[in-house]
């Protein structure tokens, strides 16, 4: 059984969040029948850019309690390229690599017209609908964690949460009509009655009326982008600043954002949901405090308010753990349950910035290019020798860099490589065939800590090689960024490294297997836990993890 939680409030505001109701006698009966040594529910919970240190440092009680509980794995890594938002939490639930998935990377050249613009369009996935998301998924014809569960429960749904599109709905599409997928849609609403429509509601796939309804009601937010506790005239943070209370729960009690919006409808779904069999909840706001100040992040600068840094957001999530982990055991399924808690990537200071420290600079940071809607041709100094060679059509840099050119063919992949091995604090550079990336060079100013990391996960460029994926890939020193202040997307061990822990049913209690676990292993383990076989004609990329 999974101890009571912890439930760490440090403000009077995060009192006001959505009560939780004793179970319905349907779930609780559900619970009955199931084995105590089988699971008959899965609960992921994602803090999103979750570094270990963060449980320490920041005296995260209710992550820690669960480590207490379940096989905790110190070495536990995200395992694949690009570590992003937009590739784990479809890795997490599908078992496959990127380079098996449909997209790689934050840049997404659609080389067969899956999303009908035209064959070879260019997306930036961070800004696909979860519509998109259901078609990109529909057309790589893999089974996920929702179908698996679909045998065993045929009655049962599957739920993914989170305030991002890019977590919520490659988490759970493609959704059949009994799953639910919630997230944040647009400023679209009018809710406090100024003529302007910038207070964002739910939307996602299926969402239920009492969650949607009524328009105003709890699960609105505003989002007015003037609503910047101070991070939009502040550096770092300015290259990313807040736009509301998406990332931030806010002021509001009566409709409070961020971690505590996600973790209040995972609640309430569970409140009236008693059939629900998966469910996954992703917390954005770490990583939002990470991006905008990185995980040195210093705290309050007098400018900006306490809601915008990293300690806060920490602690916030750990808040809302308690009050997830607190509802199963209210609604009587806590002993049928396993849950995992990880994070979709981790994050590194930017030591050696190379974009532009200005204000609203980070897409500009990150992307150069162009698709349908959006546009970013203000490359930092530093990318002009790629922008140069007049091949590049796409280009994204984060902890990595990738590029999606014009010409591929292998003198000009060859070309870009070497162009791109002068950039500032590349180590190395690959270009690709196939399913392959073939490294071109590798040496640069790469300490000996570096060149072992680097020497030892030499597989991870390789998983998100595909022709959706980048041509040409650099990868760079630690503590490195072209985005932002804190960031992800690399090869880095402090990228890498995340939390992972399992605990529930038929799991060894306090144990801490040193296997370097992965993302990708997540749905062969709850399969191997839930006794159920995968469908041999979909090869997954992850294997099952020792936590029995």
């Amino acid at each position: 059984m999974l101890k009571k939680p912890l439930l760490a409030v440090f403000t009077v505001m995060l009192l006001t969040s959505v009560a939780v109701a004793t179970g319905p006698p349907s779930m609780r009966a559900a619970a009955e029948t199931v084995q105590s040594d089988r699971p008959g529910r899965v609960l992921i919970l994602v803090v999103d850019a979750f570094r270990p240190d963060y449980v320490e440092r920041f005296n995260m009680v209710n992550a820690r309690s669960l480590m207490s509980e379940g096989a905790t794995f110190p070495a536990a890594i995200v395992g694949h390229m690009a570590a992003e938002t937009v590739t784990g939490h479809n890795v997490m639930t599908s078992g496959l690599f990127p380079k098996h998935m449909g997209w790689s990377n934050e840049v997404f050249r659609d080389v067969d017209n899956v999303l009908g613009e035209g064959r070879g369009a260019y997306f930036v996935t961070s800004s696909l609908s979860c519509d998109q998301f259901r078609e990109l998924t529909l057309a790589g014809g893999y089974p996920k964690l929702a179908d698996y569960l679909d045998t065993a429960f045929p009655d049962g749904k599957f739920v993914a949460i989170g305030q991002k599109p890019t977590a919520a709905c490659p988490a759970g599409q493609p959704a059949d009509p009994d799953d639910i997928v919630i997230t944040f849609g647009g400023r679209n609403f009018d809710c406090d009655g100024d003529g302007t429509a910038n207070w964002r509601g739910p939307t996602g796939e299926n969402v239920p009326a009492y969650i949607a309804e009524p328009v105003c009601g709890r699960y609105y937010v505003d989002s007015d982008s003037n609503l910047d506790y101070g991070t939009a005239s502040t550096a770092p943070a300015w290259m990313y600043p807040l736009d509301g209370n998406r990332f931030v729960p806010g002021y509001d009690p009566a409709h409070l954002g961020g971690d505590v919006w996600a973790a209040d409808a995972a609640i309430d779904v569970m409140r009236n949901e008693p059939d629900w069999r998966g469910m996954l909840v992703s917390l954005a706001d770490v990583d939002k405090a990470g991006h905008m100040w990185g995980p040195d992040d210093p705290g309050p600068t007098g400018s900006t308010d306490p809601q915008a840094h990293l300690e806060f957001a920490v602690k916030t999530a750990d808040a809302q753990l308690g009050k997830i982990l607190g509802a199963l055991t209210a609604h009587g399924v806590d002993d049928e349950t396993l849950v995992i808690l990880t994070g979709d990537h981790a994050i590194q200071q930017a030591v050696r910035h190379h974009g532009i420290d200005e204000a609203s600079r980070g897409n500009f940071n990150w992307y150069y290019g162009q698709d349908s809607d959006e546009t970013y041709l203000s490359p930092s100094p530093a990318l002009q020798p790629v922008v140069d060679t007049g091949n590049a059509d796409f280009l994204y840099q984060d902890g990595h860099m990738a590029a999606w050119l014009s010409d591929t063919s292998k003198g000009a992949l060859r070309q870009a490589a070497t162009v791109m091995r002068t950039l500032p604090d590349v180590i190395a550079t690959y270009y690709r065939e196939q399913s392959r990336y073939r490294l071109a060079w590798a040496g640069g100013n790469m300490s000996a800590p570096e060149r072992t990391w680097w020497a030892q996960h030499r597989q991870l460029v390789d998983t998100m090689a595909a022709p959706y994926g980048p041509d040409v890939v650099g990868l760079l020193r630690d503590r490195t960024s072209y985005g932002v202040a804190g960031d992800h997307g690399g090869h880095q061990k402090e990228i890498q490294q995340i939390p992972m822990v399992f605990a529930g049913p038929g799991i060894v209690a306090g144990s801490r297997p040193g296997v370097e676990a992965r993302q990708v292993d997540l749905l062969p383990t709850i399969l191997d836990l839930f006794q159920l076989s995968h469908d041999p004609a979909h090869r997954l990329d992850g294997t099952a993890l020792p936590v029995r």
